[in-house]
């Protein structure tokens, strides 16, 4: 199977290459190498690679400079994936074996106002410029005609990029006092886990699905952790989002129903807390050289 991977140079994309199983000829290409937001490189892309999967990984992600560079969040998260999706649907560049756009959402499509988990169905309804940003995405893939796939995530977390995760324990071994609000709950992800998980469901399933490590927790509930295994619990202490402005509006409840993946998959993905003991323990081995 050719796979062509867009947006190669970020988190996920780092270990969707690390976890790619045997018998895929995967073609990475950074944002510096196909600008995603140029139909001309898109398409020049797709006839040099004629990919049977494309996995878009190009992203937009700061949640709160979104506010304020609203037009370029919007055309990397929104306008993008409907030019990627149009460039492997129509002629003359598709390849008769381009089967698959894979693509990447958000749990900040939803307003956060649930009392449980949301299902792939629920009703969207974004509060801030990411999360419209990525459902605008959504939209213009599914209004592109071309059979594709949508996986929405939340709280992501790796060794091959910035994270809340990673944030925290830089905090703690620098001896740093920290507050962390304790009223967000969602399901804290890692993107081993995940790049796992979407190859294992590449060709089994189109339009969306939800996929997020097993449990749920708050930011501090997260904080905490890497608090404890940096040996400096007293550093930190929880505050309410009222207390913690921040330029986006987030989600107070915005954990991800993973019903569906996991009848697909046979399996759900590994709880929080152990994907973050394996996170904290690379970056320990990481830090040691």
């Amino acid at each position: 199977m050719k796979v062509l991977l867009l947006g190669a140079g970020g988190m996920l994309a780092r270990d969707l290459m690390a976890q790619a199983p045997d018998g895929v000829d995967l073609v990475p290409r950074t944002r510096a190498e196909t600008d995603v937001t140029a139909e001309a490189a898109v398409a020049a892309a797709l006839r040099e690679v004629r990919p049977q999967v494309i996995i878009n990984c190009a992203a937009y992600t700061n949640v709160d400079e979104a506010e304020a560079e609203r037009q370029e969040a919007f055309l990397v998260n929104g306008v993008a994936p409907g030019i990627i999706g149009r460039a492997a649907s129509a002629p003359p560049h598709r390849s008769p074996l381009t089967a698959l756009v894979v693509h990447f959402s958000t749990d900040y499509v939803f307003d956060g106002r649930s009392h449980r988990p949301y299902r792939e169905d629920d009703p969207t309804d974004p509060i801030g410029a990411y999360g419209a940003s990525k459902l605008a995405g959504e939209q213009a893939l599914a209004a592109s005609g071309v059979t594709h796939l949508i996986v929405r995530t939340q709280w992501l977390f790796g060794l091959g990029g910035r994270s809340f995760p990673r944030t925290m324990w830089e905090r703690a071994t620098a001896g740093k006092a920290t507050r962390v609000v304790n009223d967000q709950l969602g399901r804290p992800t890692y993107t081993v886990d995940l790049a796992r998980a979407v190859w294992h469901v590449i060709g089994k399933r189109s339009g969306i699905l939800h996929i997020a490590n097993l449990g749920q927790a708050t930011r501090y509930d997260v904080a905490r952790r890497v608090f404890h295994a940096a040996g400096v619990p007293g550093l930190l202490s929880p505050c309410t989002t009222a207390e913690y402005p921040t330029p986006a509006r987030r989600p107070a409840y915005s954990v991800l129903d993973t019903a569906k993946y996991e009848s697909l998959a046979g399996t759900a993905l590994p709880r929080w807390e152990d994907a973050l003991d394996r996170f904290l323990q690379e970056l320990t081995a990481e830090a040691r050289g």
